[in-house]
């Protein structure tokens, strides 16, 4: 495991080029926690435990930065709004992560991706449910106590509210997004 994603999962702690204010910071922190907490019920390992909870440190890291910063790690294809996903990977790749797994859950975690494994459903599901988001609270307690045993009905009910408000901000939807949506939803 890189000593950055060991960091992270192990103690919360973030790269010197975190981008993100303290109020960020505690969501993420509660992104990490459900994380974990998920991470044990599925009964995976220390070093699972540990990567789970790296990647919900690290989602929002880049949260912050500005726009132009953050395009030119990403280029073309992604709304503003969503470029701290996958400007936080590409950073993480140029400080030696090669956990290809772990940077596709950070870099997709507000759009979802069919190539999603665990890791990256549970993340995208852990950033929309962490208990610090006061926007349909009741709502989201309630999809949070159903997992991770039904992780599947859950997912199609956080892909729905999430594309709802991507739309409902005229966002582009992802074609990736739209293939996460048909794999899961076909199975």
């Amino acid at each position: 495991m890189h000593p950055l994603v060991e960091a992270a999962g192990r103690s919360g702690a973030l790269p010197d080029w975190t981008a993100c204010r303290p109020d960020r910071r505690a969501h993420a922190a509660r992104v990490a926690q459900l994380m974990g907490e998920w991470a044990s019920d599925l009964g995976l390992d220390e070093g699972e435990r540990v990567r789970w909870k790296a990647a919900g440190h690290l989602h929002d890291a880049l949260k912050d930065a500005p726009t132009g910063e953050l395009r030119s790690l990403v280029g073309p294809g992604w709304a503003d709004t969503l470029l701290h996903g996958p400007a936080c990977a590409e950073r993480l790749r140029e400080d030696g992560v090669r956990d290809e797994e772990l940077l596709l859950a950070v870099a997709c975690h507000s759009t979802g991706h069919p190539e999603f494994g665990a890791l990256g459903e549970f993340l995208y599901l852990a950033d929309y449910l962490e208990p610090g988001r006061s926007f349909l609270a009741a709502e989201r307690a309630e999809l949070r106590a159903r997992l991770p045993a039904e992780r599947r009905e859950v997912l199609i009910a956080v892909m729905r509210e999430r594309v709802a408000k991507l739309m409902s901000r005229e966002i582009p939807l992802r074609l990736d997004s739209i293939r996460f949506w048909n794999r899961v939803t076909a199975q």
